[in-house]
């Protein structure tokens, strides 16, 4: 009995910290726009609409993106009502079962203080830690492929080393491989397949020696993998009539192809965003390339497919023209593993400190530290810089009154104390207690900072907006973004539209919708939102009054005549 206890022990802790850290506060501050709200609206219009099958976006259909997360998302909005807590909660669940499930892995391929360390890698670095607070799709697609990558490291571990079970379980493996990437492809779509397929093909090239193509295996993991979404597209093309597959098709390549929705960079994007958006991991999984005379061949495989993973998206990611920074966030599973791996290398085997990564973490930890302190200070003393900022809505909104308590810069000098006492210990070669501290100081640095300046930079960017959007809630009136490329999706979901509001209700061209509330036969009052440094071509119409100015934005209303 205390056997039993004792195992499931580190489990229930871990369970605890990822709820302690992930659940508080998801609710504190409204959900941004763009993908935020338009996957919580998504999910708002299921309820609406009853139709759990068709995934829509001002209720018309929008077949973008297929509809799994949106379900999780939908359930907590029948748990919790329609707010910000109930779209962000899914993730936060999602993120507590990635800690058990990278801690389990972690014990069993080596020991306990992995999968541990494992775990801290992982909340104490910034971007990992910072995405099961949002509302966002990647936490639930990154888990699911990472799974089912976990299987096929499985699965070649008993091919090259022809285990017994292997012959009784022959696709064992393979079937589970695929359950998981068909979830996957059914939360965002194909692009799971490709990452992990690549990956398939990686493997097996460097154990070629060792093991032949399994060709009827990877057919398998195919056709599961694509099963439940060709369904689910069949199902819904008949339903709609449209074609619904070429639209999915147009849209992936599109997104491989152009910079959509203007996020363009530099070839070398996603190095930048995980170097420095992973920190502290990013730095310590320098260190895990290096072989390892202990590893048996199962470690040995593992930290392969994890370097596999890791190469797979940056190329991929790399190669792809839009540039958003949490395509990439698949690979904070293998970089957070390569971390703990070589922290644990560190601290209980031979691998000796190496004084570049005291420098990487140093030059890192202060760049951040000291943003964390130049930022609160910086928005408490904005009137001095406001003069230098030529874009008059940026001026406007920065101009927005904010309250600043006068304290926020102290977590920034808290994370360079700690910091500079993680560099200290290292020095002195406590090489387990200098990583402890750097990343639960990084952890509380991120669950302290988030709560107290998002709601701030919420107040700055679109709390003006949402406060309109919120006055007009429940009311039977259009609401109609002109002209703001960033506000796209925010008055649907605050006003909680109803569906006879909608272009696709009316059956007006969406195209055509913005003209028709401008000019048209409108049968109820229409409300516009636009930058106030664009109001005078709109307020040229004679058929649009001003309501007010605020804070960079104007308010217009054209009412119906009688």
């Amino acid at each position: 009995m205390q056997d039993t206890q004792y195992k499931w022990k580190s489990y229930i802790i871990v369970a605890v910290i990822g709820i302690l850290l992930f659940i508080p506060y998801l609710g504190s501050v409204h959900l941004f726009d763009w993908d935020e709200v338009n996957f919580a609206e998504a999910a708002r219009e299921m309820l609406v609409t009853g139709d759990y099958m068709t995934v829509r976006i001002d209720y018309e259909p929008f077949h973008e993106k297929p509809p799994l997360f949106f379900w999780c998302q939908a359930f907590s909005m029948k748990l919790f009502g329609v707010n910000e807590f109930a779209a962000r909660f899914p993730n936060a669940l999602i993120g507590i079962i990635s800690l058990l499930f990278i801690f389990h892995i972690g014990k069993k391929l080596f020991d306990e203080r992995l999968g541990l360390l494992w775990v801290l890698a992982y909340i104490g670095s910034i971007l990992p830690h910072f995405y099961f607070k949002t509302g966002l799709i990647d936490p639930l697609f990154n888990l699911l492929i990472f799974v089912g990558m976990y299987y096929t490291a499985e699965f070649f571990e008993q091919r090259i080393n022809i285990k017994q079970e292997a012959v009784k379980s022959k696709y064992k493996y393979t079937i589970l491989a695929g359950v998981f990437i068909a979830l996957a492809i059914m939360t965002k779509g194909p692009a799971a397949y490709l990452l992990v397929s690549l990956s398939w093909f990686l493997l097996w090239f460097f154990n070629r020696k060792k093991v032949r193509f399994p060709l009827g295996n990877f057919i398998l993991f195919s056709i599961i993998s694509f099963l439940p979404s060709v369904i689910w597209y069949l199902i819904i093309s008949m339903k709609s009539g449209g074609n619904i597959f070429q639209q999915f098709i147009s849209y992936q390549f599109r997104l491989l192809t152009t910079e959509d929705a203007s996020h363009g960079g530099p070839f070398y994007y996603h190095f930048v965003v995980l170097l420095f958006g992973c920190f502290p991991a990013s730095i310590l999984a320098l260190r895990s390339f290096r072989n390892q005379p202990e590893d048996n061949s199962y470690q040995k495989l593992f930290k392969q497919t994890a370097i596999v993973l890791l190469c797979v998206v940056l190329a991929v990611f790399t190669i792809v023209e839009t540039k958003i920074i949490h395509y990439s966030s698949l690979a904070y599973f293998p970089l957070t593993f390569l971390a703990a791996y070589s922290m644990y290398s560190l601290a209980y085997r031979e691998m000796l400190w190496k004084r570049y990564v005291s420098w990487f973490v140093g030059f890192i930890g202060v760049f951040w530290a000291l943003l964390l302190i130049a930022f609160p200070l910086a928005m408490m003393n904005i009137k001095s810089f406001l003069p230098k900022i030529t874009d008059e809505f940026t001026r406007e909104i920065l101009k927005t009154p904010v309250h600043w308590g006068g304290l926020e810069f102290i977590i920034g000098i808290f994370y360079l104390v700690a910091i500079i006492f993680a560099l200290i210990l290292f020095r002195k070669r406590k090489l387990l207690k200098g990583f402890i501290y750097l990343f639960a100081s990084t952890a509380l640095v991120m669950f302290t900072f988030l709560p107290l300046i998002a709601p701030k930079i919420d107040a700055y960017t679109q709390g003006t907006a949402i406060e309109f959007y919120k006055q007009l809630k429940g009311k039977d009136c259009y609401v109609h973004i002109l002209n703001i490329p960033n506000y796209r999706y925010g008055h649907y979901f605050y006003t909680e539209k109803p569906m006879h509001l909608s272009a696709y209700y009316k059956k007006i061209p969406k195209e055509k919708f913005e003209d028709w509330l401008i000019n048209g036969n409108i049968d109820k009052p229409a409300y516009f939102l636009c930058r106030a440094k664009d109001s005078r071509q709109y307020l040229a119409n004679e058929n649009l009054k001003p309501l007010y100015a605020k804070n960079g934005f104007m308010f217009l209303v054209r009412y119906p005549v009688r």
